[in-house]
């Protein structure tokens, strides 16, 4: 599964189906990651999974929030 789909996949049950996919899509753009692109470099999955992270805090909790950007980035 695409990075972008999988993403919005988790987030969708936690932000809407529409606010998952805007985050999925604006997310693998800031990383130059296309729609199709099924896995980042460890850097890039690294940045990916901790920029994540932070941003959900504020909407799931820092605990959540850990769990989702793993699962996020967490293959297929």
């Amino acid at each position: 599964m695409p990075v972008s789909e999988r993403i919005a996949f988790v987030l969708a049950p936690h932000l809407g189906a529409h606010t998952a996919d805007v985050v999925a899509r604006h997310v693998c753009a800031k990383y130059g990651l296309s729609d199709a692109s099924d896995a980042p470099d460890a850097e890039t999955h690294e940045q990916l999974r901790e920029f994540l992270r932070r941003g959900l805090v504020a909407y799931v909790g820092a605990a959540n929030a850990e769990a989702l950007a793993a699962e996020c980035m967490s293959p297929g």
